[in-house]
């Protein structure tokens, strides 16, 4: 009966720990737009941009990377714009990479980020 008890606590347990492992991982999603044709002033990006980064900050951290961005600098919704040079930025784990109209920044993205998901729009 002890033993019973010891083999279902231990079981119990494990199912906790990937449940948890699970709901971190979920939780913590990157999501990076490569702009490299924005338009706008040099701090605002276009506007369709700037929708699509504060929908997907809904569901995780949204990035925006762009070429006339001089500096990181956050938004008040907590979109986070990068410069946008010829490497594109690091990041431990990145779930989805939208490019914006260019097909070789596309490919960049894809050998960068292998297990992310790679849209050209």
């Amino acid at each position: 009966m002890i033993q019973a008890l010891q083999v279902f606590a231990a079981r119990a347990a494990a199912r906790a720990a990937a449940r948890a492992e699970a709901e971190a991982q979920s939780a913590y999603r990157n999501f990076l737009i490569i702009a490299p044709g924005s338009v706008g002033v040099a701090t605002v990006p276009d506007e369709k941009v700037l929708e699509l980064a504060r929908h997907l900050n809904q569901e995780g951290y949204a990035y925006v990377a762009r070429p006339n961005q001089k500096q990181m600098e956050d938004d008040p919704s907590g979109v986070r714009y990068l410069p946008l040079s010829h490497r594109l930025p690091a990041f431990g784990v990145m779930t989805a990479v939208i490019v914006i109209g260019d097909p070789l920044w596309a490919a960049l993205a894809a050998s960068t980020y292998p297990e992310a998901d790679i849209f050209l729009m």
